[in-house]
């Protein structure tokens, strides 16, 4: 598997360390951008940076609510991180 940019693999990261097994929730906010609800400073990606991630099954975007959004790693999203460090 090719190396995902920065700004990919730190979105993986910050999953990682806040999903306990069910989920962490990102909210909707201005600008097309999403902001982890459990980070204490606020950390916020662009919608777009999911993408590469979803595509290759290393998290899981559920939910229907269209402001908030429950994103859970995979187990070969794990496996990645794993193989990336």
């Amino acid at each position: 598997m090719t190396r995902m940019p920065k700004h990919v693999l730190k979105l993986l990261s910050m999953v990682a360390a806040y999903d306990r097994g069910d989920g962490v929730t990102f909210r909707a906010i201005p600008r097309g951008r999403w902001r982890l609800a459990e980070h204490p400073r606020g950390y916020a990606v662009k919608a777009r940076t999911f993408y590469p991630l979803t595509a290759r099954g290393l998290v899981e975007v559920s939910g229907d609510d269209p402001l908030a959004v429950p994103v859970t790693i995979t187990d070969a999203g794990r496996a990645y991180l794993g193989d990336a460090a």
